[in-house]
């Protein structure tokens, strides 16, 4: 069976003329009802080729204190074009489930119960979004952002032949930020919007 991913046609998104590039943390909720009114679900393959469509990625960043949790996807990973990236970020595509109301979270959750083995209590909120059409991955995507505040590092991967990690200062991750996947330098460069 092929699999479907959760969608939002791009003029529906983003309207006729704008489209916004980066990381922001303005007009989350505008962005959020684009979502919950016109998204839907298509088959991957085709989404994957398709910039008219942005797939809609929940993605987390988790931090204890000024500690940010750092992976580094692993050449097993299904996505190619990610392979020996690193990244901030804990996030992927949305499957159908139980319907469309509150599918963005449970997909968020979801994605960290599968990647992270977390024992640390936490808080999660939602921090802003991704948009970046200047690469292949980007066209096709958009990313809702989360920040997931851990009470102690006791966040371990669980998908050690995907991912390998651990926390590191906020303050050397400007250092890695050539290695990073484009939407985890996005955060990098806006840490002090995120992290209060």
């Amino acid at each position: 069976m092929v699999e479907q991913v959760l969608v939002v046609p791009r003029t529906d998104l983003f309207g006729l003329t704008h489209n916004p590039h980066g990381f922001d943390t303005r007009n989350l909720g505008f962005y959020r009802d684009r979502i919950a009114q016109f998204a839907r679900f298509v088959d991957r393959p085709g989404a994957e080729e398709d910039p008219s469509l942005k797939q809609i990625i929940p993605y987390a960043m988790v931090r204890c204190g000024k500690r940010i949790l750092t992976l580094t996807r692993l050449a097993k990973q299904t996505e190619k074009r990610l392979h020996n990236k690193m990244s901030i970020g804990v996030g992927g595509h949305i499957n159908p489930d139980a319907g469309l109301e509150g599918i963005v979270e449970r997909g968020l959750q979801r994605e960290l119960d599968e990647e992270l083995d977390i024992q640390a209590a936490v808080k999660i909120r939602p921090v802003g979004y991704i948009n970046d059409d200047s690469t292949p991955v980007g066209s096709v995507h958009f990313g809702l952002v989360f920040e997931v505040l851990a009470a102690t590092e006791d966040v371990k991967v669980r998908e050690t032949e995907l991912m390998e990690g651990g926390f590191k200062d906020a303050s050397e991750l400007p250092a890695f930020a050539e290695r990073m996947e484009t939407w985890s330098k996005f955060l990098v460069d806006n840490m002090s919007a995120i992290v209060r």
